[in-house]
């Protein structure tokens, strides 16, 4: 994890998307607002400006992220755990970048209904195929690490099935997927360990480059039926 624990940015993402987000989620000043999957706390900072007479929530699995926003954010509650079992809420918003696919759309969205407050909003990153027809190229890439590219078509309708309805969606744009992959490159050129992790990485970043037209990260903002 050492890699990625000195990373800022652990899913492409950007400030930009995540007030696009925040303002479809028409997210109050006084919010509490859980950041489930948290990595190192790229969008904390984003978050806390959004709702500076609120509350922000951190949670992440993995402990040396959470030692990292602990240091970097020293007055935001981080906690280790699942990201389906939340510290008590309610929250008005829960937001998570990328970090999804881990549990399953299902099963995020349902365990997190609970914890919502009265018209309360979850917004969250998810990749998808952009094209109709993938490359087969793309298509095996992200099977090997038993991913399933599926459609936008298919994630509105994981969310209706979840008891939710959709708000608004769009793409993370190539700026936020720069600001995830340039840091991983700089990190990589003085990186020696685990060299199958760093040989994916590095096809990984190629990959999209040569074929980030076919799939991106949907961002979208649902909210419970």
């Amino acid at each position: 994890m050492k890699l990625f624990r000195d990373l800022d940015r652990l899913s492409p993402g950007s400030a930009e998307s995540l007030r696009w987000a925040l303002a479809v989620a028409a997210t109050p000043k006084d919010a509490r607002i859980l950041d489930a999957g948290c990595g190192t706390g790229a969008d904390l900072a984003t978050l806390n400006a959004a709702a500076p007479q609120g509350e922000i929530v951190a949670l992440d699995i993995e402990p040396d992220f959470i030692g990292r926003v602990r240091a970097r954010y020293p007055k935001i509650a981080a906690h280790i755990g699942d990201m389906t079992d939340p510290p008590a809420g309610p929250y008005d918003l829960i937001w998570s970048s990328g970090a999804v696919y881990n549990v399953g759309i299902t099963a995020a969205l349902t365990a997190w209904r609970p914890h919502l407050a009265e018209g309360g909003r979850v917004a969250f990153s998810d990749l998808r195929a952009r094209s109709d027809n993938p490359p087969a190229e793309v298509r095996e890439f992200w099977a090997e690490v038993d991913l399933q590219l599926r459609s936008t078509a298919d994630l509105e309708q994981e969310i209706a099935a979840a008891g939710y309805r959709l708000l608004d969606a769009r793409w993370v744009g190539p700026a936020g997927w720069a600001s995830y992959y340039g840091p991983i490159e700089v990190e990589l050129d003085g990186f020696t360990a685990a060299p199958e992790l760093i040989a994916h990485l590095k096809s990984e970043i190629a990959l999209w480059r040569s074929h980030g037209v076919n799939y991106g990260a949907r961002l979208v903002v649902v909210a419970p039926e």
